[in-house]
């Protein structure tokens, strides 16, 4: 492996790795990500007839999605808190319906920790 790749974090990493740090942009960019198959799926769930067969398979791809979408945004927002220098619990802060919308409005907006902290040296990259 070079060195340009080892300083390249890989997808499997931003999507579903939990160490490190990751700055608001690319939460924002993994979250709008997983929100577009979501919609994608589910919209192909709506359009099909009960009665087609492909809508098994599209019931199918939304769960899927649905499974995968979850444990990535999970691992998402646990990169964020520690990019801000929080403890990864807080994430549980996204289970509280009147506190989620707050908690990830939070996740987007505030400023992560300039310089190292305890979960990295630099932001959008696994903890080394």
């Amino acid at each position: 492996m070079t060195a340009v790749e080892e300083q390249r974090p890989r997808l499997t990493w931003l999507f579903f790795g939990w160490s490190g740090r990751l700055s608001r942009a690319p939460h924002a960019l993994g979250w709008a990500f997983w929100l577009m198959v979501m919609s994608a799926a589910f919209t192909r769930v709506l359009t099909v007839s009960k009665d087609h067969p492909s809508f098994i398979l599209w019931a199918l791809v939304f769960i899927l999605a649905a499974v995968l979408s979850t444990i990535s945004s999970l691992m998402l927002s646990i990169k964020r808190l520690h990019d801000m220098n929080l403890p990864a619990p807080l994430i549980l802060c996204l289970f509280v319906p009147a506190l989620s919308f707050f908690a990830l409005f939070v996740f987007l907006v505030w400023p992560g920790t300039r310089g190292p902290n305890e979960y990295g040296r630099i932001p959008d990259h696994p903890k080394d």
